[in-house]
């Protein structure tokens, strides 16, 4: 049965989806750790069940003894974390989202949450834009450094100036689209990669709508100067709201000053004359402050006021932009139409029809709508908390707790979304050829296990070393004879390195296209104690890659083939 995640997500308050928001951003983090991990050959082999665990929070509450978790900090920071968590925990449990499980401490008990699968789905739909399905020659990276190639080509030195590029090496040269200069002098773009670039630009665009790559046939694009103007209103409103901070803070510390009573007692000692002096330059020093007080009060004041007609031309001037991209006009002029007055109403939200936009757009313009916007609270100390769901890194601490909250928030969004064309790319994306989808004939094998077929026939090149006869050779005695007899294939920190996979080596071995080789025998100083894996590939193996080379090569193009006549040689 198909969820409907926005039905699913506006059941939510603003709290409840920011504490899922900051979950699902912990999960990714960890995701993230384990692929950085296994790229490096640091392969950690908990189940993901484990590392997917997160710590919520403790219960008794007792800071001083166990601390506060990630997750903690991070809603305290934004003012949400207090008696509440344990009931706004509960609920996106009942919703599916999380699970909720539990270790016991020396001092009570640690409540622990995990993302479910249809939790992750959901923020998945939220904060990312479907991704196009459009197949491009290049790969993300591939494409943003030819991008880079190309700008470079108009600089004063006309090329890139890195020493090397494994990038440019493996996906540009070997096509022709880039060239070296020299050994470490650089890489510069062929006439070829301008081309490409050229003709490939919207299908880039469409897969990769966060590349702002150029456009060598100079389409017009998101115009630079709807940048300039947003970049210019955000900075405007962002240096208002702090020095009125400011000013209010100089304000209160001046007056303490004026209001500062002079105390004769301590200076009576000094004479009757010293006694004058000293009552007659603190009476100055009180009225120059009492100044200072009531200039920064002015300032503060006007500074108000000059914010509080800026920041509804930046919030309506994003609003204008969003919907001139929609309707296919100029959003400079629409941004020049809403700063050239005051604005009394914000102008209508328009759906972008880009789910990551318009979910946390709509509702943010909802709440400016409202007749009592929400507020935020005031802490004991003094502290504006950001109101329930905002974006509490957007809004600044002197426009928390007012009317301009909500606004700030809103124009923020947006601006993010429209920043760099990235918008304008999602919007006018070429619409996606409609092919039937090809499935995989039965019997052939998964990426990650062809992988390490793949390199498994690698190590049977003739120019290879033969790596396992030489680790025998260096920790082992055999006669050559038993030398001889040793197979070629990947031991198991090779097999890491191959594939991140741990079921790819099952996989081969299961369907006879692999199998393992003990050399635990030649081991005679043991250093590897009763197992020393060898897995090398079968004559089965070999037959099957010959066999489906041509599929292979259709549904994992990104999957490196040997030569037929490398496989053969086996």
């Amino acid at each position: 049965m198909a969820v409907d995640y926005a039905e699913l997500w506006m059941a939510l308050n603003p709290r409840q989806q920011f504490y899922l928001k900051t979950i699902f951003e912990e999960d990714q983090g960890r995701e993230a750790a384990q692929r950085a991990a296994g790229a490096s050959g640091n392969w950690n082999r908990l189940p993901a069940a484990e590392w997917r665990t997160i710590d919520a929070y403790h219960e008794p509450a007792v800071p001083d003894l166990v601390g506060r978790t990630e997750l903690q900090l991070r809603w305290r920071r934004a003012g949400h974390h207090d008696q509440g968590t344990g009931s706004t925990i509960k609920v996106l449990v009942e919703h599916d989202l999380i699970t909720l499980d539990g270790r016991g401490t020396p001092f009570g008990q640690m409540h622990q949450v995990a993302m479910t699968k249809q939790g992750r789905a959901l923020m998945r739909w939220v904060t990312k834009p479907r991704a196009s399905r459009a197949k491009v020659p290049l790969k993300e990276r591939a494409a943003e450094v030819l991008g880079q190639l190309y700008d470079a080509a108009s600089s004063p030195k006309g090329y890139l100036d890195w020493a090397r590029s494994p990038t440019i090496d493996k996906d540009l040269i070997p096509p022709g689209l880039a060239r070296s200069r020299g050994a470490y002098q650089g890489f510069e773009i062929t006439e070829k990669g301008v081309a490409h670039l050229a003709e490939h630009h919207a299908a880039y665009a469409a897969a990769y709508p966060k590349l702002n790559l150029p456009d060598p046939s100079g389409g017009d694009g998101w115009p630079e100067e709807a940048d300039r103007l947003l970049d210019g209103l955000r900075s405007e409103c962002w240096s208002l709201a702090h020095a009125a901070e400011r000013a209010d803070r100089r304000a209160q510390e001046e007056r303490a000053r004026a209001d500062t009573e002079f105390k004769e007692e301590l200076h009576r000692q000094d004479g009757e004359l010293a006694l004058a002096m000293d009552r007659e330059v603190s009476e100055l020093k009180r009225a120059h402050a009492k100044v200072l007080a009531d200039t920064f009060d002015g300032y503060r004041a006007q500074m108000r006021i000059v914010l509080a007609q800026r920041l509804p031309q930046y919030t309506a001037a994003t609003l204008a932009a969003v919907t001139a991209l929609v309707e296919g006009t100029d959003p400079v002029a629409a941004i020049h139409e809403q700063t050239a007055a005051a604005v009394t109403e914000l102008p209508a939200y328009t759906p972008t029809g880009v789910i990551a936009v318009d979910v946390e757009g709509e509702r943010l313009y909802a709440e400016c709508q409202r007749k009592r916007p929400r507020r935020a609270t005031t802490t004991r100390k003094g502290k504006a908390k950001a109101a329930a769901g905002l974006n509490t890194e957007a809004v600044p601490v002197p426009v928390r707790g007012t009317v301009l909250e909500q606004p700030w928030a809103l124009a923020v969004h947006l601006h993010g979304a429209l920043q760099d064309g990235y918008l304008y790319r999602l919007l006018n994306a070429p619409p996606e050829e409609e092919q039937p989808r090809k499935r995989r004939p039965a019997g052939m094998l998964d990426k990650p296990a062809l992988r390490l077929l793949v390199a498994l026939v690698g190590t049977e090149h003739p120019r290879r070393a033969h790596h396992a006869r030489i680790e025998v050779e260096r920790y082992g005695q055999a006669t050559e004879e038993e030398l001889a007899a040793i197979p070629r294939g990947l031991f198991s920190y090779e097999v890491k390195q191959a594939t991140r996979s741990t079921k790819a080596p099952d996989v081969l071995v299961d369907r006879g296209l692999a199998e393992y080789t003990n050399l635990a025998r030649f081991d005679g100083w043991g250093h590897y104690g009763d197992n020393w894996p060898l897995l090398h590939l079968t004559q089965a193996g070999r037959d099957h890659l010959a066999d489906h080379r041509e599929a292979y090569a259709e549904f994992h193009p990104d999957v490196r083939l040997p030569a037929p006549s490398t496989a053969a040689d086996g």
